[in-house]
């Protein structure tokens, strides 16, 4: 497992931080927001997840509910 830190950004400004020692960035992710998410694709509101272990930025958006409908 890794560590990640997590942030939820609105544009270019993080609103908040948190840590997370899991096996991807990406479950590093929902864990932390308690929701689904995706790749990011220039959304306003995204989330910025560093790899600690591997120094490696990852960006995630938050997925719709109603995407697979």
């Amino acid at each position: 497992m890794n560590r990640y830190t997590v942030e939820t950004m609105s544009g270019a400004e993080p609103v908040s931080v948190s840590y997370a020692k899991t096996v991807s960035a990406k479950s590093a992710a929902e864990w932390v927001t308690g929701r689904n998410v995706q790749d990011w694709q220039e959304e306003t509101e995204w989330v910025r997840v560093t790899d600690n272990t591997n120094r490696v930025v990852y960006k995630f958006a938050f997925k719709s509910p109603w995407d697979g409908f």
